[in-house]
C-alpha cells in the first residue's frame, strides 16, 4: 500500500480545483474530502474534527469513518484533503487528531505569497460580512476595515492561517519533517506541468493522467468587480429590499442582472503601501524560517522575507 497523504491547504492556492478536478477522479487515489464521493454524508464529522473542542468532537465516529475509508484502499494512495485545517481555531489539537487517524501519512501544503493570497481571500470571503445577524449578513466590508479588524486578532483571525512555518512546524513535529512537502502556488502559475509533476511525486500517482484531468480547470474563481461594486452599493441603498420583484418581469430581470454581475473581470483589490509594510512585519520572520528549513525560493516570488 502506498503511503497516505494529508492535504491541509492553504487558502487561495487552487485547493478547490485540485479537489474537484484531480483528487476526486484520479484512478490512483482513494480520495476523502470535499467534492469526494459521499462527502455530504460525513462532512459534519470532519468539520467537527477541524473546528470543535473535545466537548463536541465525535471522536469514535470520526475514527470509524477514517478506518472505513482506509480499509478500502488497495494499490491506491489514500488522500484526505481539507483546506479548512489551516484556518482552524484549534490548530494543534486538529493536527494531533489527524496524527491519531492517519499516523504514517505524508503532509502536503501548497502556499502562496501573503501579498496576493490575502487580497484574494478578502474578495471571496472578507468583503461580505459573516457571520452576522440576518439584517447585516453579507453587507459590504471595505478591504482596509477588514484588514484592520483581522489585525486585531493575529492569533485567531483569518491572518493566522498565513503563518505557514508556524503551522507546518506542528506537523513536522508530529509526522517528521521528512514527511512534510511544500509546493508553491506561484510555480503552478509559472510552470503548471512542473508543479503537477512535483504534486504527483508526493501523491505517488501517474502524471499524464493528472495533467489530462486538470487541463485548464479553474474552480471557485475570484468574484467579479461588478459583484463587489453591486454589493457595496446595495449595502447603503435599500439593503434587503428585493426591489426587482416589484418591477414587470422581475424574476426574469433578476436572473439577467445576476448573470451580468457574475460576468466580467475579476475584482481588483489594491493593497496600500502601509498594509504591505505591516504584512512584511507580520510574516517575514516566519517565511524566512520556512526558507531555512525547506530551502524554498520564496524571495524569488516576492514573499515577505528577511
Amino acid at each position: 500500500m502506498r503511503k497516505p497523504v494529508i492535504h491541509i491547504g492553504a487558502n487561495k492556492t487552487a485547493s478547490t480545483t485540485l479537489q474537484r478536478a484531480l483528487f476526486s477522479h484520479h484512478s490512483g487515489l482513494h480520495y476523502m474530502g470535499e467534492d469526494g464521493a459521499g462527502y455530504e454524508d460525513y462532512k459534519e464529522i470532519v468539520n467537527s474534527m477541524v473546528a470543535d473542542d473535545d466537548l463536541y468532537y465525535p471522536a469514535e465516529r470520526c475514527r470509524d469513518l477514517f478506518q472505513r475509508h482506509y480499509s478500502q484502499v488497495s494499490d491506491q494512495t489514500f488522500l484526505y484533503s481539507n483546506e479548512d485545517v489551516m484556518t482552524s481555531r484549534i490548530p494543534v489539537l486538529c493536527a494531533k487528531r489527524l496524527k491519531s487517524l492517519i499516523p504514517d501519512a505524508k503532509v502536503l501544503l501548497v502556499i502562496r505569497n501573503q501579498n496576493t493570497a490575502i487580497p484574494s481571500f478578502y474578495a471571496n470571503h472578507g468583503a461580505f460580512l459573516k457571520p452576522a445577524p440576518p439584517r447585516y449578513f453579507r453587507r459590504h466590508v471595505s478591504f482596509d476595515d477588514w484588514l484592520s479588524f483581522q489585525a486585531m486578532f493575529p492569533k485567531y483571525g483569518a491572518l493566522a492561517s498565513f503563518f505557514y512555518n508556524r503551522l507546518v512546524s506542528v506537523y513536522a513535529d508530529l509526522f517528521g519533517a521528512e514527511n512534510v512537502h511544500i509546493l508553491l502556488f506561484e510555480e503552478l502559475l509559472e510552470d503548471k506541468k512542473s508543479f503537477i509533476e512535483k504534486l504527483c511525486r508526493v501523491l505517488d500517482i501517474d502524471v499524464d493522467e493528472a495533467i489530462k484531468l486538470l487541463g485548464e480547470r479553474h474552480e471557485r474563481q475570484r468574484i467579479t468587480s461588478r459583484m463587489l461594486a453591486y454589493n457595496r452599493f446595495r449595502t447603503w441603498f435599500f439593503w434587503g429590499v428585493p426591489f426587482l420583484n416589484y418591477m414587470p418581469g422581475g424574476d426574469r430581470m433578476a436572473d439577467r442582472f445576476q448573470r451580468f454581475i457574475e460576468s466580467g473581470s475579476s475584482a481588483k483589490i489594491e493593497m496600500t503601501t502601509i498594509w504591505r509594510e505591516k504584512l512584511f512585519e507580520l510574516y517575514a520572520e516566519d517565511n524566512s524560517a520556512l526558507v531555512t528549513t525547506y530551502d524554498l525560493p520564496l524571495g524569488q516570488y516576492g514573499y515577505p522575507v528577511i
